[in-house]
């Protein structure tokens, strides 16, 4: 059976009936599904005095754990008498040779089927008409490492992994909380990937928890990956370029989302938790600020939201300036400028959308190439190129210095996707500047406001607490308060 049927084969009342007595016709029908896969590995033995298989996938679990967590304490007593046996008497040998081990039992074969896939192994005896599904485990999964696009320099260094369970466990040991709340969804027709929303439930709002649950049971896609897929299905919709979903990897930064009411969202192989509702200034906060003083907290945070305005209005007020309002340049400054720029055979603004697409491109570069060289391309790739453009007569340095102030200043941004966001409305008023000048940013500038005065995050304006502005609720965005967050109280 090929893969893209399973879902719907789901439905088929012979995949929902119950299983039968015969340990032979559930591992005809197992190997029908699986179409003799070379990775379905099936072991006969005797399960006290009735026959029995062990059936497993070797690429789920492994095979050396289970031989000495399941099979050798099921071979110790083996009998010479053959028959079959009860539900209640394979309890009984259960809870006698494999008590410490965790199960639970399928009645159906989608349900055996599904435990298999998650890396349990199957124990079918003969007379009973259900599967034993022992959890094994032994699988190798990556050990905690630091984290890689969120790193501060103080803090713990422990980031999420691909494996669920361990990401959980990471919230569990900085919330020791029994009202932390996991609720299990499955999502993707093809790969039936595991999915946690986790919450605290003296902290979340109802109303949010509820969207949450209801946007999650309605995700309606093939498959899923990564946390991006999910992120994709359940945001609001209308954003054209601002996240409303935090992509969080450091549990520290997760559990303090959670006391504040926020809501977490673990997909299984993702090391990336989606962290909602998020707005405007929730982007700009590093969990490190929450370890250095308050006062050094505040003036980062500060400076921040100043380096994202340089980052995306600097190049499109240049052309503005250069183009339609040279009067405002001071005169020695515009004769140092009107001096380079006449040196230049292009256009002013078209060397400068261009400076601009090509360190885009040095960037992308840099992630493509092997990590223990990924860092130098784009720095050696600018250096290199730009002097020799400053040299050839093609671009003049003031060029080369606002693409660079530019970039660097979008790099403060502690989110990559809400800098890399900035980066493409960044080249939208390049264009508005060069055709109408300062009218075209205050056009462009008022396009993004309406925008961001519509959005909404689950519920919540995007601009809150700007606009509507809340005294209250600046105590934590723009200014940093001595304690992580209060939290909300139902």
């Amino acid at each position: 059976m090929s893969k893209t049927e399973w879902h719907e084969r789901k439905q088929e009342s012979r995949f929902n009936s119950t299983l039968s007595t015969d340990p032979e016709q559930t591992l005809l029908q197992l190997r029908e599904l699986f179409g003799n896969s070379v990775d379905l590995q099936f072991t006969s033995l005797r399960i006290g005095i009735a026959s029995g298989i062990v059936c497993t996938l070797t690429t789920m679990a492994d095979t050396k754990t289970m031989a000495e967590k399941l099979l050798l304490p099921l071979t110790e007593e083996m009998t010479a008498e053959a028959g079959s046996i009860t539900r209640d008497q394979l309890e009984q040998l259960r809870q006698e040779r494999l008590g410490v081990l965790p199960f639970v039992y399928a009645t159906t074969l989608l349900e055996a089927v599904e435990r298999l896939l998650t890396g349990d192994a199957l124990l079918i005896a003969d007379g009973v008409d259900q599967v034993l599904c022992i959890e094994i485990g032994g699988m190798a999964v990556r050990s905690l490492e630091e984290a890689k696009t969120q790193r501060v320099n103080r803090g713990s260094d422990d980031a999420f992994t691909e494996a669920i369970e361990t990401n959980l466990s990471l919230i569990r040991r900085r919330l020791r909380n029994p009202l932390l709340r996991v609720e299990t969804f499955t999502a993707g027709a093809e790969t039936g990937t595991q999915i946690y929303l986790v919450y605290l439930d003296n902290a979340a709002k109802p109303s949010l928890v509820s969207t949450f649950r209801s946007r999650l049971s309605n995700v309606r896609i093939k498959g899923v990956f990564d946390s991006g897929n999910i992120k994709d299905a359940i945001k609001d919709k209308g954003s054209w370029f601002f996240p409303t979903i935090l992509d969080v990897e450091r549990p520290d930064t997760a559990a303090s989302m959670l006391v504040g009411g926020s809501c977490l969202v673990f997909v299984n192989g993702s090391p990336f938790v989606l962290v909602g509702p998020a707005v405007y200034g929730q982007f700009f906060i590093s969990a490190g600020d929450y370890y250095f003083p308050s006062l050094l907290s505040t003036a980062l945070r500060i400076l921040r939201h100043f380096a994202f305005m340089v980052s995306l209005y600097l190049p499109a007020y240049y052309l503005c300036v250069i183009n339609y309002h040279a009067e405002m340049i001071p005169t020695s400054l515009l004769y140092s400028i009107s001096g380079q720029e006449q040196g230049s055979p292009f256009p002013t603004g078209f060397m400068l959308i261009a400076m601009s697409l090509v360190f885009e491109v040095l960037r992308e570069a840099g992630a493509r190439v092997p990590r223990n060289i990924g860092q130098a391309v784009p720095l050696a790739g600018a250096i290199i190129l730009g002097q020799a453009a400053v040299e050839a007569g093609i671009v003049s340095s003031i060029i080369l210095i606002i693409v660079a102030a530019s970039e660097l200043c979008g790099l403060v941004v502690p989110h990559f996707e809400f800098s890399a966001s900035v980066r493409l409305i960044r080249f939208g008023f390049m264009l508005a500047g060069l055709t109408l000048g300062i009218y075209g940013v205050f056009l462009g500038t008022a396009v993004l406001v309406i925008h961001l005065v519509n959005l909404n995050s689950f519920g919540i304006p995007y601009l809150t607490p700007f606009a509507p502005f809340r005294l209250k609720g600046q105590q934590d965005m723009l200014v940093r308060t001595s304690h992580i967050s209060k939290g909300s109280s139902k």
